[in-house]
């Protein structure tokens, strides 16, 4: 009879809570697979990411399929945020997207930028819609602020700015940059002049991921004839760093 046959599942679970972990996993490994999900199911979530690091990769995928949701979100919260994203990767293909409710909102930014396009894509469907644009958001400003360092630009986020908004400085310039995800433009240039004038920036620059709507363009070219430096510009993925430069370097002027 393999280890863990006849056992009491209760009793198997006090001995391995008091078993140093490679010898729970041990025990682990060697359970018939129809009393892995009653054994692992009882196990808290503390003792569970005890056990992890020291099963073999087939036996620590057995475990991860058979997590409940809320030992999951329990062990989430345990995790610091990169454990806890690298966790997620971890969850065989068709498990990701039963647990979306159970991840915490601060760590979907980072799964979705980890997950390749069709782990994310099946993440994202069967997330809440809000929770879903939330995270794109977040996601999307990220990128942008990032690109804006690939061009060399000096940005600093002030004390009690808003999210999606950063401050780019040269030479003596100040301009704001305001990056909305799934915008026309709208609120992107109504935020970057906005904190422009909050901030007495020398320009604004509005970043979205769609091209902006005809009346956010002319307003912008109305404002700079009124000699208010003011910019939209698209920026979806790294193939538009060249323009998002261009477009911030024209406001140093």
């Amino acid at each position: 009879m393999l280890p863990g046959g006849m056992m009491p599942v209760t009793q198997l679970v006090a001995m391995i809570k008091s078993t140093p972990p490679s010898s729970a996993a041990g025990l682990l490994t060697a359970m018939p697979a129809d009393r892995l999900p009653l054994v692992v199911g009882a196990l808290p979530p503390a003792d569970v990411l005890r056990l992890l690091p020291a099963l073999r990769p087939d036996t620590r995928a057995a475990v991860l399929a058979v997590l409940s949701i809320d030992q999951l979100a329990a062990m989430l919260r345990i995790l610091p945020g990169d454990q806890a994203v690298s966790l997620l990767t971890e969850l065989p293909a068709g498990r990701l997207p039963a647990v979306a409710g159970a991840v915490p909102d601060g760590l979907v930014p980072a799964l979705l930028a980890t997950l390749p396009p069709e782990r994310r894509d099946g993440l994202l469907a069967a997330m809440d819609p809000r929770q879903a644009r939330a995270a794109l958001a977040t996601g999307y400003q990220r990128d942008v602020f990032e690109a804006l360092v690939r061009a060399n630009a000096e940005v600093s986020v002030p004390p009690g700015t808003p999210d999606g908004i950063v401050l780019v400085q040269n030479l003596g310039w100040r301009i704001v940059v305001a990056a909305r995800y799934g915008d026309d433009g709208s609120v992107a240039v109504r935020d970057a002049e906005d904190a422009a004038y909050r901030m007495r920036a020398s320009g604004a620059l509005s970043v979205t991921n769609g091209e902006p709507a005809a009346e956010v363009l002319r307003y912008c070219r109305d404002a700079q004839r009124a000699g208010r430096p003011l910019e939209t510009a698209v920026w979806a993925d790294a193939r538009h760093d060249g323009q998002l430069k261009r477009t911030l370097v024209g406001l140093f002027h």
